[in-house]
């Protein structure tokens, strides 16, 4: 068959979706190239104008270099595998053939990847404290203003009920969406369009929070939800910093996504004890993991003791910044941050090859 200049790439293994599958990328008026072979998928990738998998073949998409236009699908109930669409950078998934009429959407409004822009992609950067009243929030919002001087800066609150990163930003009256006002729609999503639509700071931190309600909100964070943004922020440059909690349905959604995590740990041994076990859960990805030990008003374990429990490279250490609290509570994060915390921030950059 002779190959069109432009051809969607059927990598489905399924029997029962691949038909499915076929069918809606010939209705595109593209080319179609079907193929399971690994060697053929590796060679086709980069070439492709849009990418359909299944939970089988994304397993080897992942182990390639990430690329937009990849979909993944389900057998009709589903549910879609959201762990392998993200492992494999999927854009979105798509149970068939309930959803044969978005995927056909999705791939008649792809964008052909422009081959000057093969190697830009932006950083998404990953903080997780190892106990509750750590600091993390901070520490993610620190690290996003140092970024801001020189990147294009997102700052993305992943706890599902947080009071709202905003607030640590002071930007509670400025306008722009909150997760359960983001409608993505369907297929790509823009990350300037994006961040254009979040309220941004003085510096330039554009924050995507959690929103505060006294009534009932049927809004749910889900994996569902958060790929599409994380998938879209990582295709453009910049970077984004990830505020994650420890536990809950997206965590291990966030990790793999990312290409760095820094774990907030404070030198006490319980807080050692959890992220010895997140470490542990981590090791098996791709997601480089440093930590950054805690002191809190009392310490009982030193920094050498940190690393030998938790088994994971430490980065610095973080003292008390004497009345920060007291200042966050009545102005928010101030964009001049102090010199301890600043440090570390920038420490936390340079490690994952952010440069200013």
């Amino acid at each position: 068959m002779a190959m069109s200049s432009i051809f969607i790439l059927v990598a489905v293994s399924d029997p029962v979706i691949h038909p499915e599958a076929t069918h809606v990328a010939a209705a595109t008026g593209h080319g179609v190239i079907d193929t399971i072979d690994p060697r053929e998928i590796t060679r086709l990738l980069p070439r492709a104008h849009s990418v359909l998998v299944d939970a089988d073949t994304a397993r080897h998409i992942a182990t390639l270099d990430r690329r937009p236009g990849i979909h993944l699908l389900a057998a009709d109930p589903g549910p879609v595998d959201w762990r392998a669409a993200v492992l494999a950078h999927a854009e979105n998934g798509y149970v068939l053939p309930a959803q044969a009429p978005e995927l056909l959407e999705a791939l008649g409004h792809a964008a052909v990847p422009d081959r000057g822009e093969t190697g830009t992609r932006g950083t998404l950067l990953a903080v997780c404290g190892a106990a509750g009243g750590a600091g993390t929030s901070v520490l993610a919002a620190a690290v996003a203003r140092v970024a801001a001087r020189s990147h294009p800066v997102t700052l993305v609150d992943a706890a599902e009920f947080s009071g709202g990163l905003d607030l640590l930003l002071g930007l509670e009256e400025v306008p722009g969406v909150r997760w359960p006002e983001l409608q993505l729609g369907e297929g790509a999503v823009s990350a300037a369009d994006l961040r254009a639509a979040l309220p941004v700071t003085g510096d330039g931190v554009a924050c995507l929070s959690a929103a505060r309600t006294t009534i009932a909100d049927p809004f749910r964070l889900t994996p569902e939800v958060l790929s599409p943004v994380l998938e879209s922020l990582r295709g453009a440059s910049g970077v984004t910093v990830v505020d994650v909690p420890l536990e809950g349905a997206c965590t291990d959604v966030i990790m793999d996504a990312c290409d760095h995590a820094v774990l907030l740990i404070p030198a006490e041994l319980r807080p050692a004890a959890a992220a010895a076990r997140l470490v542990a859960r981590l090791t098996s990805s791709r997601t480089t993991v440093t930590g950054v030990v805690r002191h809190r008003n009392w310490s009982g374990l030193s920094t050498a003791d940190i690393g030998d429990i938790t088994r994971c490279t430490i980065l610095t250490e973080l003292g008390n910044v004497p009345r920060l609290s007291r200042t966050v509570e009545l102005g928010g994060l101030p964009e001049r941050l102090p010199g301890q915390l600043a440090t570390t921030a920038r420490l936390i950059l340079e490690n994952a090859g952010v440069r200013g």
